[in-house]
């Protein structure tokens, strides 16, 4: 008999990114630090920072850009209900250097508190599309 896996599932509010996806590991960059998932994990939920989720399977290595949310770890099942998932094959580094430098342009000019808000929002996305973008040039 094969090895037990778990089922990776990512959730957003405009899409299912991943359905039972078979892992022999996960990780999850949650609030309180990087969580390590393996098949027989203890129940859990946390809540989710923006960072970067991996997760393995044999030779496969995947890696997305998560923003806010939480996981849970239930029997041999990860289900992520994240704000945004983006797998790193999708992300534009460039792009994303851009809407970095645009989000630090606003904030620094102080504009009216929505204006603030959604900078310092799209400033986060941004900083963890970079992030996965070196994550993948330096993992392929």
């Amino acid at each position: 008999m094969g090895k037990k896996k778990l089922l990776l599932t990512i959730v957003t509010p405009e899409k299912t990114v991943l359905t039972a996806h078979p892992a022999d590991f996960v990780a999850i960059p949650a609030l309180e630090g990087e969580v390590g998932v393996l098949p027989g994990h203890t129940a859990m939920v946390v809540q989710l920072r923006e960072g970067i989720l991996r997760y393995f399977c044999g030779e496969e290595r995947n890696a997305f850009a998560v923003l806010s949310g939480f996981a849970q770890v239930s029997g041999d099942k990860v289900l992520v209900l994240a704000e945004a998932a983006e797998l790193a094959t999708e992300i534009n580094e460039e792009r994303a250097r851009q809407a970095w430098r645009k989000a630090k342009d606003i904030i620094t000019m102080k504009g009216d508190q929505m204006d603030l808000d959604e900078a310092q929002a799209a400033l986060k996305r941004a900083a963890v599309r970079m992030k996965l973008a070196e994550y993948r040039r330096k993992h392929r």
